[in-house]
């Protein structure tokens, strides 16, 4: 029975781990039953794994593929309500390791056929013949000849770069510049359409589409194109960079690593492109703290909208949360000092963006093209401004007392939810 799932089938053009076993590479592989083979990538099975309730066998790789990649309910390629694994009947290990496999460097002079279970060491360690693709000009060259493949001039010629964008071939060399300016260009249309439709609009709907839509609409576009495009383009194509390292985190990424050993990788990372590294803490920390004031301030605005709904209960849980503010920051501000909350929010910022997995090809896009100087000027400035405000506020807090605090607190905050109301109302006239 063959399995038919566009979205799991479009995930094993890669070649598996050990595995790509056709039947032209197997002694006698015509007469070998079909039970030998995965009905999810038609090769002979590599570390099969089967399914407890119809007990059909998969390569451990396909399985794992199919369930990433299929519906949330977990379900058996042959449809089976759960799919529970077990280990490989012994029965049917002890056949599949009496299989005689020829290794898949026959067409470049090896000659060895070996048992299943010795096959995995010879092609990855003992072959002779053993190859290794050129990330240059994508082509399998011999171990043994690398080096002076790399070394000499006029034995790689790097293969052109098809541009997701605009769709065309760019050599290597030119290709960062013209992808810049070709997501630049498709920003500036997405701007252009969007004023275009705002110019479209009534005034009414053009004034609560500009308070409810285009607050730093911006940049969140332009931080959130950009990623997917320069995703899109490490999928579809390689995309040529000098950081270092991103090919052992990308590895660690496919196995499912944890989040705690990816901030580590992430640490790594940065040390090993040390020039870079005022670029990427500077970009990593900035986009940490927009993505954390954007998730605070879409809580802050929930919390409005629901105590415009509630009006008397909603003015009350304002008062209450406003006197409380008012008395836990001055103690906050009092316990610690300056350095102390500017060193552990740059650290936690630092951390978060070293969990999230973004493409890391993005950074590659510095419009400032990786001034050390620029960026170390941008932290530094960072850290001022942070600074500026923590006075700021020490100064207000200590001249303002906390009944006043708090009321201006209230104030504010009820202003706003009234403006919330108000602006709510307005859309469902126009509605």
């Amino acid at each position: 029975m063959a399995i038919t799932n566009e979205n799991a089938t479009t995930q094993f053009d890669t070649s598996m781990e050990g595995g790509d076993i056709d039947r032209d590479r197997i002694v006698n592989g015509d007469v070998l039953p079909d039970e030998y083979f995965c009905p999810i990538c038609r090769f002979l099975l590599w570390d099969p794994r089967s399914c407890s309730s119809c007990q059909n066998l998969f390569c451990r790789k396909c399985i794992q593929i199919w369930l990433k990649h299929s519906n949330a309910s977990r379900q058996c390629p042959f449809r089976c309500p759960a799919y529970e694994e077990r280990n490989c009947p012994p029965s049917f290990s002890s056949l599949l390791s009496k299989t005689k496999i020829k290794c898949r460097n026959t067409s470049l002079g090896c000659t060895e056929v070996l048992s299943y279970d010795l096959l995995e060491r010879h092609e990855n360690v003992e072959c002779k013949f053993l190859t290794r693709t050129c990330r240059e000009c994508m082509q399998s060259i011999l171990v043994s000849e690398f080096d002076e493949h790399i070394k000499i001039p006029g034995k790689c010629s790097p293969c052109p770069i098809q541009c997701i964008i605009c769709q065309l071939f760019i050599e290597k060399h030119e290709f960062q510049d013209h992808f810049r300016q070709c997501y630049q260009n498709r920003l500036a249309n997405v701007f252009q359409q969007f004023n275009t439709q705002q110019q479209g609009l009534t005034e009414p709907q053009a004034t609560f589409a500009l308070t409810a839509e285009q607050r730093n609409l911006n940049f969140c576009r332009t931080l959130f194109t950009t990623v997917n495009l320069v995703e899109q383009q490490r999928q579809n194509s390689r995309f040529p960079t000098t950081l270092r390292g991103i090919d052992t985190i990308q590895q660690a990424r496919n196995r499912g690593c944890g989040h705690l050993h990816h901030i580590y990788l992430m640490m790594i990372f940065i040390l090993m492109n040390w020039r870079r590294a005022p670029q990427l803490i500077w970009v990593m920390t900035l986009s940490s703290f927009i993505a954390a004031s954007v998730m605070i301030l879409g809580f802050y605005v929930i919390c409005l909208g629901w105590a415009s709904k509630h009006i008397y209960l909603g003015i009350g849980y304002i008062m209450l949360f406003s006197s409380l503010i008012s008395f836990v920051i001055p103690y906050f501000l009092h316990c610690v000092t300056d350095k102390w909350i500017i060193f552990s929010m740059g650290s936690i910022l630092l951390l978060i963006s070293c969990a999230i997995r973004g493409p890391l090809e993005a950074y590659e896009l510095d419009l400032h093209k990786n001034n050390a100087i620029i960026n170390i000027v941008r932290c530094c400035f960072g850290i001022v401004v942070t600074e500026v405000f923590l006075l700021l506020f020490r100064f207000f807090f200590w001249c303002s007392p906390m009944y006043l605090t708090a009321a201006i607190l209230t104030f504010v905050n009820v202003f706003f939810m009234i403006q919330i109301r108000r602006t709510a109302g307005m859309a469902t006239n126009i509605v």
